[in-house]
């Protein structure tokens, strides 16, 4: 299954995950959360991304 097949069945996702769904690094997504161009959500330490929101991101990108 590939990586955003598997992602699309979850809606919160790692920083790894979200990476391989917008085909970046993980770096990648490291700057856009601190730019504030990708909302996290925070569990505790964990930091997750929704999907809902990373497709928001796709279609900011395509304008």
């Amino acid at each position: 299954m590939q990586a955003k097949e598997k992602a699309q069945s979850r809606r919160l996702l790692t920083v790894k995950e979200a990476a391989g769904f917008l085909s970046v690094s993980p770096r990648t997504i490291a700057s856009l959360k601190k730019s504030g161009q990708l909302p996290q959500v925070k569990l505790r330490r964990a930091v997750r991304f929704d999907i809902k929101d990373l497709e928001a991101f796709i279609l900011r990108c395509k304008k």
